[in-house]
């Protein structure tokens, strides 16, 4: 054996052989840094996404202190749960086309800028597959439901023009709104002063 034939030993190291190829050391560290930083976007990405639903759908007892305590400065009622108090509801979203006395948790209603207004948090519980026999696993979808009396029918052109923000209905004699996530305190008088804007100026158009 030659050893002059052989390559130069730097040669070598700055090559990497993949399938009795040589590619360019440089090159190759570059491809696996692309497909590092792909994976780790997505892994990154689904990590992000679960801590941020969960977080969405976790809510502490100080969170519902406070519920308490806004209703009371308010003088308004606070109800820990009110069963079938979706009933009245059923039909419009985002509660279920027909209900009987589904409950509805952390009831606030009282009185505000002349209307009668009420708060609560709806949860979507739904079967998403078997745990074994006879046990089945679910899913809870919150939503933080906001509603203000309204003394006349809303006109669809009124509700169209203000439904930028967040979702509007009248139904059933009630302007509702509501948010997908559990209800807080600090959402409270914000989505309630808005209803009312809207009601009022729905009163002003006729």
């Amino acid at each position: 054996m030659n050893f002059d034939d052989l390559p130069p030993p730097t040669k070598r190291r700055d090559v990497v052989i993949v399938n009795d190829r040589e590619i360019p050391r440089r090159y190759f560290l570059m491809a696996a840094a692309g497909v590092f930083a792909v994976f780790g976007g997505a892994f990154g990405g689904i990590v992000w996404a679960g801590w941020s639903g969960a977080r969405e759908d976790s809510r502490g007892d100080e969170e519902v202190s406070a519920l308490v305590a806004l209703a009371q400065r308010r003088g308004w009622t606070y109800r820990a749960r009110v069963a079938g108090g979706a009933d009245r509801y059923a039909g419009a979203s985002p509660f279920p086309d027909v209900s009987s006395g589904l409950s509805v948790w952390d009831w606030v209603e009282g009185r505000y800028r002349g209307h009668s207004v009420r708060c609560f948090e709806y949860r979507d519980v739904r079967t998403v597959g078997s745990a074994g026999p006879g046990r089945s696993l679910t899913k809870t979808a919150y939503y933080a439901v906001f509603s203000v009396t309204a003394p006349h029918a809303v006109t669809r052109s009124v509700l169209r023009a203000a439904d930028a923000d967040d979702p509007l209905r009248f139904h059933a004699g009630e302007l509702i709104t509501w948010t997908k996530g559990r209800l807080r305190e600090e959402d409270v008088l914000p989505k309630l002063k808005r209803l009312c804007d809207v009601l009022d100026r729905s009163i002003d158009s006729r």
